[in-house]
């Protein structure tokens, strides 16, 4: 009995629809990032083990593929983007500062799966950094970005959350949560809109009493708005490093002020999982009801890690965020009507005209028309029903008459409708529709 071959669980093959689909989210995103001056970088998928594993904490530990080559060394995939760009900078002289760059690429992680919130074991991440930059300029810069991307993709309506780690660290410092727990503990708290309030508190009730855990959780509570919770903090935060991201927080929402953004919400409970952040950290959700609750876009401020990477001979400030394309496809693709399942634009039909047509079809494709041509010779009402299959909007059919005549008839596939036209009126024609 044949074997049956099966794609591996927690993967997803692409195809039609929802393959075209991610490809114009990632267009549309490129468009934005090379309008703010961002360019392009590529790194292997696979990184030396102890790259990767350098900067990952725990939990990202234990979902890291590793493999060894044929002369046993120790390899792993990368598990995002960020720890590459890190090895990339620390290791090229002639990177000039500020850096911005941008990637769009997949990523490799042995965890949980969860398909009907977007999230597979292999991921596209389409990531955005600005690095040589210490100011909250960046962060401002990052956010306006943020929001056009949005835009661009049709997806305006966001809520842009925001908090600091230094702040965190004060917040658990004033809580009284020993140092060894604090990790644990922002892991936890990184859980909150998967299991909400109460469920963090559950967790932490493992590595806290009662007394911090309710001081923690008073402390991490927002206000009415973002002045208001700005000065409850200011009124408990004590500490330098606590201090010192409630100022960074405070300049942040000045730069958001000045441009006018009214999706700006200061969280202090927002807690990023990864232990290489050191400041400004970002999460964006949708307001628009969608199939995904959780984060669409999701990073922050990485000060140390370049240099950490460099054996600190030279400390690089860097900020960035990823957008979970995986995410952002299912939402357009719950809430938009009329995808295109086809990037096709026209299917030519040839009635015993092949040799000509081939030429026919080159030309209309130099003119910047997307055209595909029936080859097996199939029946016209075959070549249709197969057009349509597929998503096709328009058949061109040129038999010997139309050949005669230098004209095409067009059919569109939708209305049924179709006219003769002009082969060299074709391309503005069909452009027109």
């Amino acid at each position: 009995m044949p074997k049956e071959f099966k794609i591996a669980k927690g993967l997803k093959d692409w195809y039609g629809r929802e393959a075209i689909l991610r490809n114009e989210i990632k267009d549309a995103l490129k468009r934005v990032f090379e309008r703010y001056g961002y360019n392009p970088i590529e790194t292997p998928m696979i990184e030396r083990a102890e790259t990767v594993k350098f900067k990952g904490g725990e939990e990202i530990q234990k979902e890291i593929f590793t493999l060894k080559d044929q002369g046993k060394r120790e390899l792993a995939l990368r598990f995002d983007q960020t720890l590459p760009l890190a090895r990339f900078v620390a290791s090229n002289k002639d990177v000039k500062f500020p850096f911005k760059r941008y990637v769009i690429g997949e990523v490799f992680r042995d965890g949980p799966t969860q398909p009907e919130q977007g999230r597979y074991r292999v991921f596209t991440q389409c990531d955005v950094d600005i690095l040589g930059v210490k100011d909250m300029i960046a962060e401002a810069e990052l956010l306006a970005l943020a929001q056009d991307c949005f835009k661009e993709m049709g997806l305006g309506n966001i809520t842009v959350k925001i908090n600091n780690r230094k702040l965190l660290d004060g917040i658990l410092e004033y809580a009284g949560v020993p140092d060894k727990d604090k990790f644990n503990t922002i892991i936890i708290l990184d859980k909150m809109d998967k299991i909400g309030i109460e469920g963090v508190k559950k967790e932490i009730k493992l590595l806290l009493p009662k007394e911090k855990i309710d001081k923690l959780v008073s402390a991490i509570t927002k206000a009415k708005n973002n002045n208001e919770t700005y000065k409850k903090l200011t009124e408990i935060i004590s500490s330098k490093n606590g201090i010192e991201g409630l100022n960074e927080i405070k300049q942040l929402l000045d730069y958001s002020k000045n441009m006018g953004f009214n999706f700006i919400e200061f969280d202090p409970s927002l807690a990023r999982g990864l232990d290489y952040y050191t400041g400004t950290t970002i999460e964006v959700y949708l307001k628009d009801k969608s199939v995904v609750k959780s984060a669409v876009l999701a990073g922050g401020r990485f000060d140390n890690m370049i240099g950490a990477f460099s054996g600190g001979k030279k400390e690089i400030p860097a900020v960035g965020f990823s957008f979970g394309l995986e995410r952002i496809a299912m939402i357009l693709n719950d809430i938009k009507k009329n995808l295109k399942s086809s990037n096709t634009e026209l299917y030519l039909i040839p009635i015993n005209t092949a040799k000509e047509c081939l030429k026919i079809a080159n030309s209309l494709r130099r003119k910047g028309l997307i055209v595909a041509m029936t080859l097996k010779g199939k029946k016209m009402g075959q070549a249709i029903t197969y057009a349509d299959s597929l998503g096709i909007p328009y058949a061109g059919i040129i038999g010997e008459d139309e050949l005669k005549e230098d004209s095409i008839t067009i059919k569109n596939l939708k209305t049924r409708e179709q006219k003769k036209i002009k082969i060299n009126e074709a391309y503005k024609y069909l452009k027109a529709k």
